[in-house]
């Protein structure tokens, strides 16, 4: 993750997240830390990305299959499994752009662009 101005790192700022509670997924919290650190004034989004693309990738995995879960289940309402097929196609196109980044990745030839990059620092 990049340094903010003064050259802390976000996990240096009182903005922390509670750790996720599966390895390698991201809580909510840590997704809306990553947002309001990426809204930041002077936020160096490539390093940002390059160090929690893979986590937001296997968080998006675990939404999709939960959600499809969900909506295969005989107790979901009609109209809430309507509105998971809308959020479903919005997380497959979640999942899409975190899989060209990590292929864009290692087309330039980034080192180990294919493994998870142990983070600079974390969410949480």
């Amino acid at each position: 993750m990049a340094a903010a101005p003064g050259g802390t790192y976000a996990t240096d700022m009182p903005e922390r997240a509670p750790p996720s509670t599966r390895q390698g997924i991201l809580s909510i919290e840590q997704l809306e830390t990553g947002l309001r650190i990426m809204d930041r004034a002077g936020s160096n989004l490539q390093s940002f990305w390059d160090d929690h693309v893979v986590a937001f990738r296997q968080t998006v995995l675990l939404a999709i299959n939960e959600t499809t879960e969900a909506m295969l289940s005989s107790a979901t309402p009609p109209k809430w499994r309507r509105q998971m097929a809308t959020e479903l196609d919005d997380l497959v196109q979640y999942l899409e752009l975190a899989n060209r980044y990590i292929a864009r990745r290692a087309l330039i030839g980034e080192p180990g662009a294919s493994e998870p990059r142990p983070p600079r620092s974390r969410l949480h």
